[in-house]
């Protein structure tokens, strides 16, 4: 029987072309009224990247959708609004996404600090609400806690998830020392801790844990620091351009440890050409070419839409969204 942490990604991976698998479409009226869904994530501002990659996501979705006979007949049209990463913003968005644009239902938004105002506004408009990404706790114990948060749904894997997977990993690579660096947001503080303490019953040392402003990022003194007591591995917790700076300065000023990058940016086939050489840079992605015929299909027909491949969560799980929402 599948681990937990398996059946998530079994579950994630499932939902990629539900409807794209089913009978031959039937033609939409040109009449019919679109069913309006609701998209709120950072298009300006650090964490940009993943939004954007987010976001084109969701419109190949809908898309497929829409070919594929649409909500009963119906077309889908996505109204979007940048989040600019920040929890005012996107509070005020979702809210003009339902009350002016009409959206149906509401998905996102990318960082958990921005989601938790997201859900507070599908709570209060008794709007439908999909979690794509937001890993903090706090979502789901408040949906399990409080009945008013029962419109808010999460697809993806929650922070427990990911820090399970990592332990993971990094036993399996037989380290024995490891440092935590991030962008100063909740999902990455909160992953450090859980991390920490799964790591620590494995006998695995924190060396340090440290943060930088995700807006200006100073990462000399840290990896120099890291430089005087260098861990067998440093993850690098930041799905923003800040890890693109990091890796980037690590590797010029000769830091000897292995980096595992933890979602973002760095997942970018484009963005990985453009780095310096250096020791290799994993990555923690949501879907493999070839692990299912959905799952291959989707990376088939994002690349050839957009020409690039996709880079993992950010670009995978808004779409496994839409599709468990349309289903």
């Amino acid at each position: 029987m599948a681990r937990p942490i398996e059946r998530t990604f079994a579950m994630a991976l499932a939902a990629l072309g539900l409807l794209i698998s089913s009978a031959a479409p039937l033609p939409i009226s040109a009449q019919a009224t679109p069913v309006v869904i609701g998209v709120v994530l950072p298009a300006t501002g650090p964490f940009a990247p993943g939004g954007t990659a987010a976001l084109e996501a969701l419109k190949l979705a809908a898309d497929d959708v829409t070919e594929s006979g649409g909500v009963l007949d119906h077309p889908v049209r996505l109204v979007s609004a940048d989040s600019q990463g920040r929890p005012e913003i996107a509070r005020t968005e979702t809210l003009r996404l339902v009350e002016r644009d009409g959206a149906w239902a509401v998905i996102g938004a990318y960082l958990s600090e921005e989601t938790i105002p997201v859900q507070e506004v599908a709570a209060t408009t008794r709007t439908l609400h999909i979690i794509p990404i937001a890993a903090t706790m706090e979502l789901t114990d408040r949906i399990a806690s409080d009945p008013q948060y029962r419109f808010s749904f999460r697809i993806a894997y929650n922070l427990a998830q990911w820090a399970a997977l990592l332990d993971g990993y990094l036993v399996s690579q037989h380290i024995h020392s490891y440092a935590f660096v991030g962008a100063a947001i909740r999902w990455n503080q909160e992953l450090a801790q859980l991390l920490k303490a799964r790591l620590a019953e494995r006998g695995v040392a924190e060396v340090s844990q440290s943060f930088y402003s995700p807006t200006s990022p100073i990462v000399d003194p840290l990896i120099i620091a890291l430089r005087t007591r260098p861990p067998d591995v440093v993850v690098l917790g930041d799905p923003g351009r800040g890890a693109i700076e990091f890796v980037k300065r690590a590797r010029a000023l000769g830091l000897a440890s292995r980096l595992l990058s933890v979602g973002g940016a760095l997942g970018d086939s484009r963005v990985a050409r453009s780095l310096p050489p250096g020791d290799y840079l994993a990555f923690h992605a949501a879907a493999w070419r070839g692990l299912t015929p959905q799952a291959t299909r989707y990376w088939s027909v994002f690349q050839k839409r957009y020409h690039f491949l996709p880079s993992g969560y950010s670009d995978t799980l808004p779409y496994d969204a839409l599709m468990v929402l349309v289903e």
